[in-house]
């Protein structure tokens, strides 16, 4: 297992914390097919590789929209900082890919997968997402709080 869901941190949007768990089900699958090409980098777990993290790209889409959206809705003050986060992850997920497809260096994939993307997850969770929820629920910002 890449990431134990009952380390993530939690926010104070149920839907948040949801989509969260799910993100990290798609990406504990990964690395456990990544694992499996590096003992057998054959045809059909390059394929695997291809088709979870397909799969987890659009969750991920899917996972921004929906966060995205329930920001405009209550007029969340810093939308544009969030999702310009969003832009520059998924950004990343598509040009690593890309290089995957290019050159099938699973390593590089691995550090994405296993080391940048848990950090950055967590990270995002801890910071944006905390902002995010915290204003969803109360209409407040945290950052005016004193």
């Amino acid at each position: 297992m890449l990431i134990n869901q009952q380390n993530l941190p939690l926010v104070a949007m149920e839907f948040m914390n949801e989509v969260h768990f799910e993100d990290v089900a798609l990406l504990n699958e990964l690395y456990e097919l990544i694992l499996d090409y590096e003992k057998t980098p054959n045809k059909d777990n390059r394929y695997k590789i291809n088709a979870k993290y397909m799969q987890w790209c659009n969750h991920t889409i899917l996972h921004f929209k929906g966060e995205e959206e329930e920001m405009l809705k209550k007029g969340f003050p810093v939308y544009m900082i969030h999702k310009e986060e969003h832009e520059n992850a998924l950004k990343s997920m598509s040009d690593v890919f890309e290089k995957w497809q290019a050159d099938e260096d699973i390593k590089y994939l691995k550090e994405y997968v296993c080391e940048f993307t848990p950090k950055w997850l967590v990270n995002h969770i801890q910071t944006m997402d905390t902002v995010t929820a915290f204003f969803l629920k109360t209409g407040q910002s945290l950052c005016s709080m004193g």
